[in-house]
């Protein structure tokens, strides 16, 4: 099964799951907001169902919201439509075809530990970001929960979960670095297990 056809197939689950850290997505979106001026074009990578996209729409000119998803999207554009949101474009693609751009920013919240190539993903939002803009991540890190392993590798043998990557914090921060960015921000919104918030620059 392909990741789009397994987030397909998942979508009106995962679309009534309710945020499980309502106050740590909260400090996650604060700290995002701060890096967007009001007229700022956002690129946003694994958009899922929109959730991030209608939070921040009220700090940025435009939003381009991407998911490989079609099922997802089609609940974002639901969801937005119902808020009246009129500065949020949805495309579906993967992190490997994202629109040109350039940005003044690129966003992947949970994402980057469930694509084949978090390297290149990274390496693919920098490259659709202006000089002096910001890529900003945030990243589960699973990697002392090493217990987990065979749970997600059992599910994933019934097709209900997907390939998950089990990073520590120091890897993620180290594939901004690898891209050529420059970390200016960071912290872990919840900090147990640790979901890793990165803000790095271009140039």
């Amino acid at each position: 099964m392909t990741d789009a056809k397994f987030w397909n197939k998942v979508a009106p689950r995962y679309a009534a799951r309710p945020i499980s850290d309502e106050a740590a997505y909260a400090t996650t979106l604060e700290r995002t907001a701060s890096y967007l001026a009001a007229d700022a074009s956002v690129l946003e990578a694994g958009a899922g169902t929109g959730t991030t996209a209608r939070r921040l729409a009220p700090h940025a000119g435009r939003i381009v919201a991407t998911d490989i998803a079609d099922a997802l999207l089609e609940i974002a554009r639901s969801r937005i439509d119902a808020d009246g949101l009129t500065n949020i474009t949805l495309e579906q693609t993967g992190v490997d075809t994202l629109p040109k751009g350039p940005f003044d920013a690129a966003i992947a919240f949970n994402l980057l530990h469930l694509v084949p190539d978090p390297a290149a993903a990274v390496a693919a939002l920098a490259a659709r970001v202006k000089p002096g803009g910001y890529v900003i991540t945030k990243t589960t890190a699973l990697s002392r929960m090493w217990y987990l392993r065979p749970l997600i590798g059992a599910m994933r043998l019934f097709r209900q979960a997907p390939k998950v990557r089990f990073f520590k914090v120091a890897e993620i921060d180290a594939l901004h670095e690898a891209a050529g960015l420059t970390i200016v921000e960071t912290g872990n919104y919840p900090a147990n297990p640790p979901a890793r918030f990165v803000v790095a620059r271009k140039g």
